[in-house]
């Protein structure tokens, strides 16, 4: 669609492009797991859409991006509940 090459590059470029997949979704993959064995899934959960914000936030800082009003809005959104979920369980 925007007739960006998919094809043609290096055999290193191929291999960083594996081990960056493979390391990040095999490492997040572990690391949920173990969370689980440890925390109620209702807390898990929830925590994981932090996931998203935190990605943004590391984005603009190491990579220059410019989060929108929007943005910054959705992350206020999506952290206060995450912190409500957590309130709600330490207090029963």
């Amino acid at each position: 669609m925007l007739r960006q090459p998919l094809t043609g590059y290096s055999a290193v470029t191929y291999l960083n492009f594996l081990a960056l997949s493979l390391i990040s979704q095999v490492v997040g993959y572990l690391v949920i797991n173990d969370a689980l064995g440890h925390l109620p899934a209702s807390i898990v959960s929830p925590t994981l859409l932090g996931q998203p914000v935190v990605t943004a936030l590391l984005a603009g800082l190491l990579l220059g991006e410019v989060l929108s009003a929007w943005h910054i809005a959705g992350g206020v959104a999506v952290l206060a509940g995450v912190f409500l979920v957590h309130r709600s369980r330490r207090t029963r």
